[in-house]
């Protein structure tokens, strides 16, 4: 016998649950599509709209779709779905998919699928979870300690700075940090929803080239932040070189190296100071450098050097200059400035026409020469020297203008606490009148009575605050002109009490000290040769008013040949100067 056809209406409820489970697949499709998480997957089916025969059939058809193998779901759920749930209750499975526990793979084994079902009477909630990946991090710079970002940072093809930049260059110290890194972290594969493995790129560490001047020194406490410190190990300025805008190399550079300055490169810290050492082979007339550090050059044509450090030069030119913090040597030098704020200025070979101010002057060579020149200086040691024309020396003026300028100071002082210990006596008069012309205008006022009494008390100790808080109280009831007149003396009388003198006087006699300890040690020494027709003046002290003094010293040469000199010189606060020559 033939099988029974099916009834018309039950084909067409055929095709209405093939119809209603396209829709609900669709919708679902959508809904994951726009899911980006790869991870997790879940989905909300409303069980009123969508009868189990449905849910079951679009399931069936979704789930090869996205890629997922859905047998041991859709037997749960055919299994769970037919089940009465009570209105308030839910019902909830979990169930683990896939597991790689036992695989010999290396990061493998913690990969597992989950998945979770929760049903209540109107509503199925499926979530099918991975595992995620563990990210993989390369070696990074996990913290900067200056400002690496607006560094110029590269270095010139010939390996040099670009000077023009010079003053937005760090500078560091010896010792300072630089960098924290971070190492590389290999990460670890994830499983997807699918149960695909999610694999992860191979790590890659943060490489320096620690090209000089800076060091690598291992974090001590890496249970807390393990990585290592990328240190200055000298004082300079931090060169980075960049590729694709990425930090490929540095280095602690303390000097600047410059062939030639002149108009093809300009001055040098002019408008910023030069915070390095720097080495220039010739200064051009007319161009200037100004560091921070040691200047060494080998020609000043008419430049000028200003330093903080030192300055060591081997000829200067005509019109050359050097001002420099500490000392200054130099070879050769004619008709050059050159000036030495706390150091020495030693003399190797030849000055000519120049003029050298310092604490300091020596020479003690096996021979030199100078000619036409002027020196200053609080010790001077000149030997095996031939004085050519005139030489001018000043020994020890510096010390005694500074000295003088001391002095003043310490009597304008004195001239100033005396004068204003009157002007304060004279105002606290003036003071105690007006406080009784205020008294006597409120002693009817019961209000301010007990202020005012407060007010007179705290004028023997002169408590300002204790003055100024009764004054205000009584001013806003009674703003008179005794109590104008009261306030502007108060205030000009807190001006004299917070005058220092004291700390003055003390910094005064102090710096004075100083100069007297410096003046005891005064020496002067020249052993030398005079030549014919040269001159030779020694002035002492200091020259008063820019009058023209008689040197205490003056030797002039009387024979054809060179005449041999020997002259020495000190100096004590209870005789003075004394001077001798052999």
């Amino acid at each position: 016998m033939k099988p029974q056809k099916p009834l018309p209406d039950q084909a067409l409820a055929k095709d209405r649950l093939q119809d209603k489970a396209d829709i609900l697949e669709n919708n679902l499709f959508n809904a994951v599509s726009k899911q980006k998480d790869k991870i997790n997957l879940q989905f909300k089916i409303g069980r009123e709209q969508f009868p189990d025969a449905v849910i079951l059939k679009a399931l069936s058809q979704l789930f090869p779709r996205i890629n997922i193998k859905g047998n041991t779901i859709l037997l749960i759920l055919e299994k769970m779905l037919p089940r009465t749930i009570p209105k308030d209750n839910q019902l909830k499975i979990n169930k683990q998919l896939l597991s790689l526990a036992e695989t010999k793979t290396p990061g493998l084994s913690r990969l597992k699928l989950t998945l979770e079902i929760v049903f209540t009477c109107k509503r199925l909630h499926l979530a099918i979870k991975g595992t995620p990946a563990i990210p993989s991090q390369n070696g990074a710079i996990a913290k900067a300690f200056f400002d690496h970002a607006s560094c110029p940072g590269m270095l010139l093809q010939n390996g040099g700075i670009d000077y023009r930049e010079i003053n937005r260059y760090p500078i560091v110290k010896e010792g300072d940090n630089l960098f924290f890194i971070t190492p590389e972290s290999q990460g670890k594969p994830g499983m997807g929803y699918d149960g695909q493995i999610i694999q992860v790129p191979l790590t890659l560490p943060l490489e320096f080239n620690l090209i000089g001047g800076v060091e690598r020194v291992d974090n001590l406490d890496k249970e807390k932040t393990p990585g290592y410190f990328i240190k200055a190990s000298k004082t300079g300025v931090v060169l980075l070189t960049r590729a694709n805008g990425l930090i490929t190399g540095i280095e602690i550079s303390d000097e600047l190296d410059v062939n030639r300055l002149d108009y093809s490169t300009g001055n040098i810290g002019t408008h910023f100071i030069c915070p390095i050492s720097m080495k220039i082979d010739t200064i051009c007339g007319g161009f200037k450098i100004r560091a921070r550090g040691m200047v060494t050059a080998n020609v000043l044509e008419g430049g000028e050097i200003e330093t903080d450090s030192q300055a060591h030069v081997h000829t200067l030119e005509p019109d050359s200059k050097v001002t420099a913090q500490e000392d200054i040597v130099f070879h050769f030098a004619r008709n050059a400035i050159l000036t030495s704020k706390t150091g020495c200025i030693t003399i190797l070979d030849e000055v000519l026409d120049s003029t050298l101010f310092s604490r300091g002057i020596a020479f003690e060579k096996s021979k030199g020469a100078l000619t036409n020149n002027t020196l200053d200086a609080d010790t001077i040691s000149l030997k095996n020297i031939y004085f050519g024309g005139e030489n001018t020396l000043y020994f020890g003026r510096r010390l005694f203008a500074e000295s003088q300028v001391l002095f003043d100071s310490r009597e304008n002082l004195e001239k100033e606490m005396l004068s204003l210990d009157e002007k304060k006596k004279e105002l606290m008069k003036s003071f105690l009148h007006e406080l009784k012309r205020l008294t006597k205008a409120i002693k009817n006022n019961p209000v301010l009575r007990e202020n005012i009494k407060n007010l007179i008390l705290a004028t023997r100790t002169m408590d300002f605050d204790t003055l100024d808080k009764e004054l205000e109280v009584i001013a806003k009831l009674l703003n008179t002109k005794e109590v104008s007149i009261i306030k502007k003396q108060l205030e000009t009388l807190k001006e004299i009490k917070n005058k220092h003198f004291k700390q003055q006087a003390e910094e005064l006699n102090e710096k004075i000290n100083r100069t007297n300890q410096r003046m005891s040690v005064m020496s002067l020494v020249i052993e030398g040769f005079l030549r014919r027709a040269a001159t030779l003046k020694i002035y002492t002290g200091a020259v008063e008013n820019n009058l023209l003094q008689k040197p205490e010293v003056f030797v002039e040469s009387e024979r054809d040949e060179d005449t041999f000199i020997k002259i020495e010189g000190t100096y004590n606060t209870r005789q003075g100067f004394k001077i001798t020559r052999n």
